[in-house]
């Protein structure tokens, strides 16, 4: 009992999530969008229970499934953070039909408990329970605007996928027991062999489903576009994080790379993400889907830092982590005002936003360039400490590959920069921006200049959270 202690706020997250979901059978139509309320309200409560219990050593312990210590707990402010901030965005959403507003509500509780109980799993068969309740809560999100033939085709294309990578990993958990004899990640004996080798390498695909790592990418624009921009905003960022904080625990602290030959397949898979992503999104003309693309990319420079395999990587993973959410959810919230106002998410859609909303035009290019890694914004930062990871495990080659798709990234985040300043409107239309979606792209602009000018704090809360307990 006292270890089921440790997964609260998990457990409450879940519990009411089934009440926003009962509540929709009780509250009238007109009055359905206070059940949206009453999800962020949920998830902002258990945002600052978990935020002020992150340096709680009586908050940490190991159970028979999972372990709570200061990095799960790192991860779960930033999956909360990023559900708080989704939902926020949600309000502002009025393309979300106000009849299932419960059931979007707690779908998205949902998904985050999930990624929540995903980042303390030391259980192949609680992360895989974990992952299907991401995945499945994830599929109905990207099909929510049933009449948007998009969104269908993205939900589907996202399902057929996910089920492909869900026997993946499924396969590769039957030959991880057949090679250790259990489904324990951290009771595993078996020396390093090639049922065991093979059994990591189909887990690590699983997974890059997940973390849009490719060459399990293929679903991501696809879905991205299709999906309400809330949702969107949610599967670009919490997903990933919450999965490389298990491939963190799982090749980093259980399974070392280099103990495992895998360091090499990680440098790859790096590179390889990497490249496709930033050099795909130079030729995309949607907005969201070229932040699909480069979502792929932003994959490829965390898996740097686990390719390094050292404890400055896993600092910069979780430095990039958090100063991640900000860039992307505030990017996408630009996005979402415009595309709602213009309804078209078209890069044209962009043209002379300067002449209309300098604010919002300004919050996207810090978003962006920050995106970029330029300085002094909080993205150069965390790319600094990835690449210089890379550096100090002497894999020059991927931190050179990594530099080199930063600058190439620079090319369609300043095009979109270009059509907002130095481009005419294509009309006179006014851009309405709620004040749920002023609040987000707020916080994520202040977070973006702040955590780049004086990243002293988060660096601090960072080294204070690189604990992962067996």
């Amino acid at each position: 009992m006292n270890n089921l202690r440790l997964l609260l706020p998990e457990a409450i997250l879940a519990t009411l999530g089934l009440v926003v979901l009962l509540a929709d059978l009780f509250v009238p139509v007109k009055k359905a969008r206070v059940l949206y309320h009453l999800a962020w309200l949920s998830a902002a409560g258990v945002l600052l229970w978990t935020a002020l219990t992150l340096g709680d050593p009586s908050a940490h312990g190991v159970g028979s499934l999972w372990s709570v210590d200061p990095f799960s707990q790192f991860f779960k402010v930033t999956t909360l953070l990023t559900c708080v901030l989704c939902l926020l965005l949600g309000l502002d959403y009025k393309e979300l039909p106000e009849k299932h507003a419960g059931t979007f509500s707690a779908l998205m509780l949902f998904s985050t408990a999930g990624l929540m109980y995903l980042v303390s799993s030391t259980n192949l068969l609680m992360i895989f329970v974990a992952l299907e309740v991401v995945s499945i809560s994830s599929f109905i999100l990207t099909g929510f605007e049933r009449q948007n033939h998009k969104s269908n085709e993205g939900a589907m294309k996202y399902f057929l996928f996910g089920a492909f990578s869900s026997a993946i990993l499924v396969f590769g958990i039957s030959l991880y027991y057949g090679a250790a004899g259990t489904v324990q990640l951290a009771a595993a004996s078996a020396a390093p062999g090639p049922m065991l080798i093979l059994a990591l390498v189909l887990i690590l695909l699983g997974f890059a489903f997940k973390a849009s790592i490719a060459p399990m990418h293929f679903w991501v624009p696809d879905a991205y576009e299709g999906a309400p921009t809330p949702v969107t905003t949610f599967l670009s960022v919490a997903p990933k994080l919450a999965t490389f904080a298990a491939l963190a625990r799982v090749f980093g602290s259980i399974f070392p790379l280099e103990a495992y030959d895998l360091t090499l397949l990680f440098s790859i898979m790096a590179a390889l993400t990497m490249t496709i992503g930033n050099f795909t999104a130079m030729f995309q003309t949607d907005a969201k889907r070229l932040l699909a693309y480069s979502s792929v990319a932003q994959a490829g420079y965390l898996l740097i830092g686990l390719a390094a395999g050292s404890p400055l990587g896993r600092e910069g993973v979780m430095l990039y982590s958090f100063v991640y959410v900000a860039m992307n959810v505030g990017a996408f919230a630009v996005i979402q005002a415009v595309g709602s106002a213009k309804g078209s998410y078209d890069l044209s859609a962009f043209d002379g936003l300067s002449k209309h909303r300098l604010g919002l035009a300004l919050s996207l290019m810090f978003c962006l360039l920050s995106l970029a890694g330029i300085p002094p914004l909080a993205g150069f930062m965390g790319k600094l400490i990835i690449f210089s990871s890379a550096v100090q495990a002497g894999h020059w080659w991927l931190a050179i590959v990594g530099v080199v798709n930063s600058v190439v990234s620079v090319y369609y985040y300043f095009a979109i920069a270009h059509r907002m300043f130095f481009r005419e409107p294509a009309d006179e239309k006014a851009i309405p921006v709620g004040a749920y979606v002023c609040g987000g792209v707020a916080l994520a602009v202040v977070g973006v200049l702040l955590f780049g000018l004086y990243p002293e704090p988060l660096l601090a809360g960072v080294r204070a959270s690189t604990k992962i307990l067996p």
